[in-house]
């Protein structure tokens, strides 16, 4: 018996133009040159541009477009329409470029010069730089208020009281004209990162202190008085980043250890907001680095920075092994059973607006590996039918679609085999949910394999229909 599979009641079968990317969801799908050794990373709130800074730890220089020569440290602008090399910024202002912060209107991008005392301040129009801001002590990282008007920098330590002996964060006033230094808030050791808060009312400083097991912290800062309560929450293991998620009820701070790579963490802390507790704690791979959290706040992204000496007694033979990205599950607590192969050494993570795609900063493979990430779940039924006619009965195993998430399927490709070989067809998501498989036997069981393709190319997980009654 034959079998033809149709759209409506029409019969219309429409074929959906194939996409030249497609990919599985939680796939590299491309990998970008930067400068030397990336470190921080933005994207720009409209989703179009991203700011890499390479910060040169070799302290290499390098002829730049002009012609002269420069120290390679410098920010690589990557065109996320296409993933390319828009340009690469020089400026004798940059001193090991550390963390990009672009405010919210997506104007200004501030460059934290970490081995200096200066913020580099880059007008996103014109990819120049427009001035800097002076009096930190190796800042390594900056938050800003909502209204873009206000800054939060920590400074870890640098040319003043040496690395990784900071213990202040400055207040920076009048962002949006000329930028001021305010107040000089102190914290613990080390301030590594700090994250402010939906409504501008808290940030959150991680003390790397020493980088020994449970001897890190996070400070509170109350932005209202710019005050600071240290050790609301402790038992952090060299925390390096610190990640807040959207809907404003957990941080995620990862642990990565000591500094001398010795020891070395493999976890990441989830903390409730609402009582500044340690409420899990998963482990990953070595030196988890970076995170970044999804807009829904449904999933969390690690980078397991896995870079180990050789030699732990002199610290020579510093070796990087396969960097990876971990997801994690954030409402079910539970690491996804998937781990993603990037570059070498991966550093920071950013999430593009729309969610749909992680740009991850790989330090020593010089890269910024992407990621097309899983932003809408779909699920299928399917039961039997049938139309009587005058000469026989058609029977019809009718499948029904849907999608939650963002960035929902275009199309929808449907399989009569698990190795996804025998493909019925792929429609288009705007004409129907509802599929027909005509012709069918009805004394025989079915069973469909159903993929969603978004506008972007990213392709769901088969979700399996098992057709064996009726409607």
């Amino acid at each position: 018996m034959t079998s033809k599979f149709t759209l409506s009641t029409l019969s219309l079968f429409l074929l959906f133009p194939s996409f030249l990317s497609a990919a599985p969801a939680n796939t590299v799908v491309a990998t970008v040159n930067t400068g030397v050794t990336p470190g921080g990373i933005a994207i720009t709130p409209d989703g179009r541009y991203a700011y890499i800074a390479n910060n040169n730890n070799y302290g290499l220089q390098n002829i730049n477009p002009s012609g002269s020569t420069v120290n390679s440290d410098s920010v690589t602008v990557i065109d996320l329409s296409n993933n390319t090399v828009l340009t690469t910024i020089y400026d004798p202002s940059f001193m090991q470029p550390y963390t990009v912060t672009i405010n919210p209107a997506g104007t200004r991008a501030y460059i934290t010069n970490s081995t200096g005392s200066t913020i580099s301040i880059i007008n996103i129009a014109t990819n120049t730089i427009i001035g800097t801001i002076t009096g930190f002590d190796g800042p390594s990282g900056m938050a800003i208020t909502s209204d873009g008007n206000t800054g939060y920098v920590n400074n870890y330590g640098g040319p003043i009281l040496g690395s990784g002996n900071g213990h202040t964060v400055n207040v920076v006033n009048n962002l949006n004209t000329t930028p001021t230094i305010g107040a000089t808030i102190n914290v613990g050791l080390a301030p590594a990162a700090l994250a402010i808060n939906h409504d501008d009312s808290k940030v959150y400083v991680i003390d790397y202190s020493y980088g020994m097991p449970d001897d890190g912290s996070i400070t509170i800062i109350n932005t209202a008085t710019n005050t600071a309560t240290l050790d609301v929450v402790t038992g952090l293991f060299g925390p390096f980043n610190i990640t807040l998620s959207p809907d404003g009820k957990y941080a995620f701070v990862t642990n990565f250890g000591s500094n001398n790579f010795t020891p070395f963490g493999t976890t990441v802390s989830k903390i409730d907001l609402s009582t500044n507790t340690i409420v899990n704690t998963f482990s990953l791979g070595i030196q988890p680095a970076g995170s970044a959290i999804t807009p829904d706040s449904r999933y969390a992204l690690t980078s397991n920075y896995n870079t180990l000496y050789m030699n732990t007694t002199y610290f020579t033979g510093l070796t990087a092994g396969q960097g990876t990205v971990n997801i994690i599950d954030i409402t079910n607590n539970a690491v996804l059973p998937i781990t993603i192969d990037v570059g070498q050494s991966p550093n920071e993570i950013a999430i593009t607006p729309n969610g749909a795609f992680a740009y991850v900063t790989n330090y020593t493979s010089n890269t910024v590996s992407v990621i097309a990430l899983q932003t809408f779940q779909i699920s299928a039924q399917g039961c039997r039918t049938r139309n009587v006619y005058l000469r026989g009965t058609d029977y019809i195993n009718r499948i029904t679609v849907s999608a939650t998430g963002y960035a929902l399927p275009v199309s929808y490709s449907v399989y009569r085999d698990e190795d996804l070989i025998d493909l019925i067809g792929t429609i288009p998501a705007s004409q129907a949910t509802v599929f027909y498989d005509h012709n069918t036997n009805p004394n025989s069981t079915y069973t469909y394999y159903v993929i969603g393709t978004n506008a972007y190319g990213t392709t769901s997980a088969p979700i399996a229909v098992t057709v064996n009654q009726n409607c």
